[in-house]
């Protein structure tokens, strides 16, 4: 990982992304806060979280597409402003006949959001030379993502404890208006890009349409990022459950509250950075389909442990050595799909990935929301750690050598541009 950092470009783009994480988690924490507050309802609530999440279903696939057509630098620095001045909007809302601009504010984020992540995972390829390299700075990407997590809920809670929710919109839009300048600074390799411009509205439509047409054609045609995907799948299926019945766990399972749930994410996030560590210096002698098969399913295994035993604490410490295995197989797939597809459709076969994530998620909170009375949460928590085994086993299935996108994969000849 640390080699990785010595590429200026992946050291400014760890920088966004890690500062940037950090608002959102400090956002995070304060929002649902923040919202019960004002209206004492917990259906409230649960609607900023849906807020949230649809975005990644109706805006993800175009985003993706525009990010094959656009200037992926420029759509970076345009998100990050844009998603500054949209929260910081927070500052107008005081009383519980605004909620629903928490909500309008929420869901405008989350969209603009939708062109952020994919420009990263399509811009990186192109600041590496190689497959691990490109391990090493996907390994670093995820230690800034578990360095914003580790730092950010804890300030949140401290600024609206000390200064009110208002203090940490203006602490969420600072970080994006320095994660803007990090990128400002970075030289990103130049591109072919297809036409961007749109004669009208009805040829805007029909290209967009035919474009992301492409990329479902692309991920169905490539053995890799058909398997990719599976596991994509699996994994936010399991995720949809363990949202769920998180507090379950918690209260009914370890007998403790919000405090040791609290350390337990903490633990997951140490977890993060050590494993990041780990993959770095493994990513020369461990591929990354062997990181998916191998922390999917030990990850999937150490969570089957956690939710069959009683003590709170034990779960504490197997947390990172879950959030660990949980990096891995992160890095792998993201690594996975970046290799088995090529710049022309990186961006839409990102935000194709997004939206899997997000439909897997919406239909697993749905179906445990009505099987949980009647199978009971134990039940559907060993089917969740289940589900995550199968996440990461599927990638046997995975070609041994990502051949598929050819040589544009990687660009290691291209010409840096402003």
């Amino acid at each position: 990982m640390f080699h990785a950092l010595r590429n200026r470009n992946v050291a400014l783009l760890f920088g966004a992304q890690g500062i940037s994480i950090a608002g959102d988690m400090v956002l995070f924490i304060a929002l649902p806060f923040w919202i019960l507050q004002l209206t004492g309802s917990a259906m409230a609530t649960g609607m900023m979280f849906a807020a949230l999440t649809i975005p990644q279903l109706l805006v993800s696939p175009i985003a993706g597409v525009l990010v094959d057509r656009w200037d992926r630098k420029r759509l970076m620095i345009f998100a990050d402003v844009t998603r500054a001045a949209l929260v910081s909007c927070y500052l107008l809302i005081n009383s519980a006949d605004q909620v629903w601009l928490i909500y309008l504010i929420a869901f405008s984020e989350s969209a603009v959001s939708q062109f952020f992540r994919p420009s990263v995972m399509a811009v990186l390829p192109t600041l590496v030379n190689g497959e691990e390299e490109l391990t090493q700075a996907n390994a670093a990407i995820g230690a800034s993502f578990a360095l914003g997590q580790l730092g950010g809920p804890a300030l949140g809670g401290a600024l609206v404890a000390m200064f009110g929710p208002h203090a940490a919109a203006l602490f969420d839009a600072g970080t994006y208006l320095l994660s803007a300048l990090f990128v400002v600074a970075m030289i990103i390799p130049s591109r072919e890009r297809a036409a961007v411009g749109f004669a009208n509205a009805r040829h805007a439509v029909g290209q967009i349409t035919e474009d992301l047409v492409k990329g479902v054609r692309v991920v169905l045609a490539r053995p890799t990022l058909r398997i990719v995907f599976l596991s994509i799948g699996f994994l936010f299926l399991s995720q949809g459950i363990i949202n769920v019945l998180l507090v379950v766990l918690v209260k009914q399972i370890w007998h403790v509250g919000a405090q040791e749930l609290g350390f337990a994410v903490s633990a997951q996030g140490v977890g993060g950075i050590i494993g990041t560590l780990i993959v770095g210096a493994l990513a020369a002698r461990v591929s990354p389909r062997k990181m998916i098969i191998g922390g999917g399913g030990i990850a999937g295994l150490v969570f089957l442990v956690m939710v069959n035993q009683p003590s709170a604490y034990t779960a504490i410490g197997l947390m990172v050595f879950l959030g660990m295995c949980i990096v891995a197989f992160d890095v792998g797939l993201t690594t996975l799909l970046q290799l088995g597809s090529d710049d022309e459709n990186r961006g839409r076969v990102s935000s194709l990935m997004q939206t899997v994530m997000a439909l897997a998620q919406l239909v697993s909170i749905g179906l445990t929301s009505l099987l949980a009375d009647g199978l009971g949460a134990p039940v559907l928590l060993n089917i969740a750690g289940v589900l995550f085994v199968l996440g990461g086993l599927v990638a046997v299935l995975a070609p041994q050598k990502t051949a598929e996108a050819g040589a544009s994969a990687v660009l290691p000849g291209a010409q840096p541009a402003e």
